[in-house]
This record gives C-alpha cells, sequence and structure tokens, in this order.
C-alpha cells in the first residue's frame, strides 16, 4: 500500500488549491497544498494556514479562486 505523508491512498483525499493573478492579470499560476482526510479539514487549513501564507508571500497578488479538490482514489484512473 503506498503512503503520501501519513495518509493512505485509498478512499476520499481532500487538497487545497489556490488560483493567484498578478494585479494586472497577465500572469496567473496555482498553489496547491498537502492531503487532507475530509472535506471540512481541508477548508479549516486553508482559511488558517494557507490563505494567510499566500497572502504574505504575494501581497500584490489577486487570489481568484480558491476550492478543495476530491480525489477518490478508488474511481481515479490514469492513462498514460
Amino acid at each position: 500500500m503506498q503512503l503520501i505523508g501519513l495518509i493512505k491512498l485509498s478512499g476520499n483525499m481532500w487538497t487545497p488549491l489556490f488560483l493567484l493573478c498578478t494585479v494586472s492579470f497577465s500572469d496567473c499560476t496555482t498553489y496547491g497544498g498537502p492531503i487532507f482526510e475530509t472535506e471540512a479539514m481541508c477548508y479549516k487549513q486553508i482559511q488558517t494556514i494557507g490563505l494567510p501564507y499566500l497572502k504574505n508571500k504575494f501581497p500584490s497578488a489577486n487570489i481568484l479562486q480558491i476550492k478543495c479538490i476530491n480525489w477518490d482514489s478508488e474511481k481515479s484512473k490514469v492513462d498514460t
């Protein structure tokens, strides 16, 4: 069984995702975070850690969207 951090790759996993752009919106990028076991934990950590960190690191950036992504490893298939 694979492990990422301390969470087993089985069932639902949640990761935060942030979309940030420059003031002129000429450049945009995404930032993600670690894996959480629940959606509630993911959104709580966005508010308490992720958002304050990004606002401090990129004070002039526009944060356009924030969401938690559900990675259901039992349903996800990747074709390579």
